[in-house]
């Protein structure tokens, strides 16, 4: 097929090239840049199920479009800003990230951002895999940005609610998996790589909260990747109900908050006594995706994860090493303290799975702890055999 036959992804219109990341037409990619920049987030009134076609003089979704922009591979890091477009000093530097290019969605209230944030260190970060996580992680940062807009005033989440917003982030985990780890979906084959995924992803749900609750200054709240939090305990169990529970809110309260309190004490209290910076929480999160012994993994996927697993040690370590050249504190120590947070994770989920349990036991909330594993398994999955 001649190229000038491809049609664009989005909108099914001749395409000629490609534009951040894959074949669309320019008026597409002129729409994807817009997007980028707005300072207006774009909602769909029809739940996002809007159809996105050629047809240029029917008014489209712009939610939608840039949903499908997204869907199809275009990446939001590809995009120059507008001072960099002349600017070839800058250029060169174009996979260096900015402390402005890290701050979207609850990230943007942390008002002092770490230095690793900038790429700064001195170690050999160039050819780190820790450079491809970071990178991608900003990456998916900025999609959160445009897939939950930031609101003018925080907001006290219910379960249901805080339940939507893990499903549509689940599918930006994966991306952000896919794209730092290519060897995953290379690799493993895909009930290998639901199984790590699944493990992790929960991991992932208690981790990121504690992490951001120490950034922010908030041990005691629960944040979302939206920037909404879970800060009440009656409200988050009982204003999702359709009828109206037997229970008063100080009921519901005495009976879930020893598990939230354990939750701080388990996980958020060793985070804080960790100090963690960015790389370290990064390194740490990709060491509890290549988890081993788990149920019904193969022996060749546990071989290839211990692989993965000796090199994301080694760069924990440089990074530890770097951190504390400048003072007196023992690199070994603070890499210790690194290690005693993942038992720590592990008890974390163990806490939100006994709350589960215990929600669906006084009928509070429909979803059991199998309920919230399958919710991983909504993305697809594939061997990528390139």
């Amino acid at each position: 097929m001649d190229i000038t036959e491809l049609e664009c992804l989005v909108c099914k219109a001749p395409s000629t090239e490609p534009h951040y990341g894959a074949d669309v037409c320019r008026a597409c990619a002129a729409f994807f840049r817009r997007r980028v920049f707005s300072r207006f987030p774009a909602t769909c009134d029809q739940l996002g199920s809007c159809e996105i076609t050629g047809e240029r003089e029917v008014r489209q979704c712009k939610a939608c479009r840039m949903e499908k922009c997204l869907q199809i591979g275009m990446r939001i890091s590809n995009v120059q800003s507008k001072r960099d477009k002349h600017d070839n000093d800058k250029l060169k530097k174009k996979d260096e990230v900015s402390e402005k290019a890290l701050v979207p969605a609850c990230y943007s209230k942390v008002s002092i951002l770490p230095n690793e944030l900038q790429c700064s260190s001195t170690y050999d970060y160039n050819n780190m895999r820790l450079k491809s996580l970071h990178l991608n992680f900003t990456e998916m940062l900025q999609i959160r940005k445009v897939r939950f807009p930031k609101r003018r005033a925080t907001k006290t989440l219910h379960h249901a609610e805080a339940l939507t917003i893990f499903r549509k982030d689940v599918r930006l985990v994966v991306d952000w998996i896919n794209h730092t780890f290519p060897e995953f979906s290379r690799v493993l084959e895909p009930d290998q790589q639901r199984i790590l995924f699944r493990n992790f992803y929960m991991k992932w749900t208690v981790f990121e909260p504690a992490y951001l609750a120490v950034l922010l200054g908030k041990p005691d709240t629960y944040h979302l990747p939206t920037g909404d939090i879970v800060d009440e305990v009656g409200v988050y169990y009982t204003r999702h109900l359709c009828t109206p529970t037997s229970y008063s809110l100080d009921e519901v309260s005495r009976i879930f908050s020893p598990y939230w309190a354990d939750f701080r004490k388990t996980l958020v209290d060793p985070v804080i006594d960790a100090k963690l910076s960015i790389h370290e929480f990064l390194l740490l999160c990709a060491i509890c995706l290549f988890d081993i012994g788990l149920d019904y993994q193969s022996d060749d996927c546990i071989e290839f994860c211990q692989t993965i697993r000796q090199e994301l040690f080694r760069e924990l370590n440089a990074v530890c090493k770097q951190l504390c050249s400048s003072n007196s504190e023992d690199y070994c120590f603070r890499f210790s303290k690194n290690m005693l947070l993942l038992p720590s994770i592990q008890r974390g989920i163990d806490v939100l799975e006994e709350e589960l349990q215990l929600g669906g036991l006084y009928k509070l909330i429909a979803t059991r702890t199998d309920d919230w594993y399958s919710m991983v398994d909504g993305p697809n999955f594939k061997k990528n055999e390139g």
